[in-house]
């Protein structure tokens, strides 16, 4: 399947605007390319959606392996809260 020819798809919500960048960091670096956009009014409406919760897309042909990292990424230990 050509690259354009593959839909993109909702993977993920996550709370803010740095922890989506820290995601799609993280799915980058596994090759898989990803989309950020922010909930509720968007881009603008508040002058920053650095606090809004954003949702992660991917090309479906990379679906399954993202939701993978994602659920390792969620299920990683919080420094703050070790010892």
């Amino acid at each position: 399947m050509h690259e354009r020819d593959d839909p993109i798809v909702y993977l993920a919500t996550v709370a803010n605007e740095p922890l989506a960048n820290l995601y799609a960091d993280v799915l980058q670096a596994a090759g898989i390319r990803s989309m950020a956009k922010p909930r509720g009014p968007g881009y603008g409406a508040w002058a920053s959606a650095a606090t809004l919760e954003h949702d992660l897309y991917v090309l479906r042909s990379r679906l399954a392996e993202a939701e993978a990292i994602v659920r390792d990424l969620e299920a990683a230990p919080d420094d703050a809260s070790e010892g």
